[in-house]
């Protein structure tokens, strides 16, 4: 009697283990990743310096736009996180990437450095800049940044970029990403045209 209770409570304690660790079918999406990259420079319009060396220090960004699910706000006031669609590297990081590289497609013969990297002693430039905005507003691309570029003599030299894009629905997310892309080779072109020649 002892050996079948024993044998009953052996199997309930398995069927409840082994049904137990069924689980049920997963419903997690595996999010899509996006890289900005650099616009390839129109050499029929070419207004840029000779040569330009910089370092381009940490880029400023919203700590709500330092999360890697990419961002979108319905409403200027609120903001969704969009799980299925991030960014393939801290956004910070692409932004500066993409910077220095649209500035050395407009200048072949620049010479750069970026944070966290350390500052060479040849580089004229300091170069900072900082985004308020960087995310799609009620299907637009929405971009607002200021900078600023300061060189070893003390001469300072700073401005504003602001673009609204219309977003390309049918494009999707890397519509939107190419969107970014044109915005951030607009930035550099502009400060290349404010920034004094060497």
């Amino acid at each position: 009697m002892i050996k079948m209770k024993a044998s009953l409570l052996l199997i309930a304690f398995a069927a409840f283990i082994f049904t137990g660790c069924i689980m049920p079918e997963s419903n997690h999406v595996e999010p899509d990743f996006y890289l900005l990259s650099d616009v390839p420079h129109d050499n029929n319009a070419s207004t840029s310096p000779p040569e330009f060396s910089f370092y381009l220090r940490e880029i400023e960004l919203p700590r709500y736009l330092k999360d890697p699910r990419m961002v979108s706000r319905p409403t200027p006031h609120t903001i969704e996180f969009r799980e299925s669609k991030r960014w393939g590297e801290p956004l910070e990081d692409g932004i500066a990437r993409v910077i220095s590289l649209n500035f050395q497609n407009q200048v072949p013969s620049s010479q750069f450095s970026i944070f966290p990297n350390r500052r060479k002693d040849a580089l004229k430039w300091d170069l900072s800049i900082s985004f308020s905005s960087f995310e799609v507003i009620n299907d637009v691309i929405v971009i607002d940044s200021k900078w600023s570029a300061k060189d070893k003599s003390g001469l300072f030299v700073s401005g504003t970029y602001s673009a609204s894009l219309p977003l390309d629905r049918k494009g999707g997310t890397l519509g939107e990403v190419k969107g970014f892309n044109h915005a951030l080779y607009d930035l550099t072109k502009q400060i290349l045209e404010k920034i004094p020649p060497s």
